[in-house]
């Protein structure tokens, strides 16, 4: 394909004029296409001179003419199909990878829910663990016994 932006590149549009432009020549009387063409003389060759006029020529010559492009135009959309089979081939892929990949995170979240509920279990046990610790703390943390003075020793 062309580099340029434009749809239509020079081969289409001389294609199109080619097949639709020549079957119109065959509604004008005496025209032919070799009005048209520089002339060359064929000596080798009888049986054109012979059996075909030149209607018949213009005829095959665009009949020949339409089929080259109609096969310029399945080359061209074989290609296009290929372009489109590799885009969904890869797309395809690429959606499968994703799901993959989404069924991976969610394993993983999943994992890191748990992780944080065990965590969270964890951390409530640790804080009843310190406060039953306190709990045991305290009484051992008692002041000693106070002396207190007897009335004999004022």
């Amino acid at each position: 394909m062309s580099n340029d932006k434009s749809e239509c590149d020079v081969t289409v549009i001389l294609g199109v004029i080619v097949v639709f432009a020549l079957p119109l020549t065959l509604l004008v009387p005496d025209f032919t296409i070799w009005d048209v063409i520089p002339k060359v003389r064929v000596t080798r060759f009888h049986i054109l001179s012979q059996h075909l006029t030149w209607p018949q020529v213009n005829a095959a010559l665009i009949t020949l003419l339409s089929l080259f492009f109609c096969l310029y135009l399945e080359i061209r959309k074989r290609k296009l199909d290929d372009m489109v089979e590799k885009v969904l081939t890869v797309s395809q892929a690429t959606d499968a990878t994703m799901e993959v990949e989404r069924t991976r995170q969610a394993a993983a979240m999943r994992a890191c829910a748990e992780l944080l509920d065990t965590s969270a279990a964890h951390y409530e046990h640790l804080m009843l663990l310190r406060e039953e610790l306190r709990a045991r703390d305290k009484p051992r943390k008692q002041m000693p016994p106070s002396i207190e003075p007897s009335g004999s020793d004022i």
